[in-house]
C-alpha cells in the first residue's frame, strides 16, 4: 500500500481508493496505537524505551536541520482552531525546534475527537497552570 502524503485528503479517502481497505482495519491501527504503550509495559515494564528512541530521531533532526515531518506536541496558536495549547500532531522539525505545525484536514469526526482530546488536556492542566 502506497504512503498517504496529500496533505489534502482525509486519510479514509485516500485509503479507500486503494482495492484492499477495509474500514475496520483503519480501526483496528487505532486501538493498536493507543494501546501500544500498555503492551510495552505488559511486556517491558516500561516505555522509556521508546521515549528514548523518540528523543533520539527528534535530536537527529535538529541536529541535522532536517526539515522532517515529525509528530511532536506542539503549542498551537490557532492551529486546528485551537489556541494556547500542547498537543500532539505533525510538524516541521529542523534547528530551530519546531519550524511550523503542520494542519491537516480533518473530517467532521476526527475534528470532534481532536477537540475533545484538547478539552480532556485544558481541563487536566487548569489547576497547575
Amino acid at each position: 500500500m502506497e504512503p498517504c502524503n496529500d496533505w489534502n485528503e482525509h486519510l479514509d479517502t485516500v485509503l479507500e481508493s486503494k482495492g484492499d481497505f477495509k474500514k475496520e482495519c483503519l480501526e483496528e491501527m487505532f486501538v493498536n496505537v493507543r494501546d501500544a504503550a500498555y503492551q510495552i509495559i505488559e511486556r517491558k515494564g516500561a516505555t522509556y524505551y521508546g521515549i528514548g528512541m523518540s528523543l533520539v530521531r527528534i535530536t537527529k533532526a535538529i541536529l541535522n536541520n532536517e526539515n522532517s515531518i515529525l509528530t511532536v506536541s506542539a503549542y498551537l496558536n490557532g492551529e486546528y482552531g485551537q489556541k494556547d495549547v500542547y498537543i500532539g500532531g505533525p510538524a516541521v522539525i529542523n534547528r530551530v525546534g519546531i519550524r511550523e505545525v503542520i494542519e491537516i484536514e480533518l473530517n467532521e469526526k476526527e475534528k470532534e475527537q481532536f477537540n475533545h482530546s484538547v478539552s480532556v488536556l485544558k481541563e487536566t492542566m487548569n489547576p497547575v497552570i
